[in-house]
C-alpha cells in the first residue's frame, strides 16, 4: 500500500511550525473576541489574518440572514397591501432588493 493512502488528510496538513507572538491585553482580548465571532480558534484566526484569508464572522452572517428575511417580509407586505403606488415604501422596497441581492 502506498504511503500516500496510509496517512490522513489531516495528517498530510498538519501545522508543525510553532511561531511566539506577542500581544498587549487589549490586543490579545479583540482577537480572541473576533476568532470567537468568526467561530475559529484564535490561532486559524491569526492564520488566515496573517495569510490575507477571507474572515467572516458568524455574527455578520446572522445578521445578514436576518436582515434578509426582513426585506423578504417588506416586499411581502408590500405586494399584499396593494401599496404600489406609495413612493416611499417603493423605496424601501428598492433598497432593499437591491441589497437582498
Amino acid at each position: 500500500m502506498s504511503d500516500k493512502r496510509q496517512r490522513s488528510g489531516s495528517e498530510r496538513r498538519q501545522k508543525t511550525i510553532l511561531r511566539a507572538v506577542r500581544f498587549s491585553p487589549d490586543e490579545d482580548e479583540t482577537i480572541c473576541k473576533n476568532a470567537e465571532d468568526s467561530g475559529l480558534t484564535v490561532s486559524a484566526y491569526i492564520r488566515n489574518a496573517a495569510l490575507n484569508k477571507r474572515i467572516n464572522s458568524r455574527t455578520d452572517d446572522a445578521f445578514l440572514k436576518e436582515l434578509m428575511r426582513l426585506g423578504r417580509m417588506q416586499k411581502h407586505l408590500f405586494v399584499q397591501g396593494k401599496r404600489t403606488g406609495d413612493k416611499e415604501y417603493a423605496e424601501v422596497l428598492v433598497a432593499i432588493t437591491v441589497n437582498d441581492g
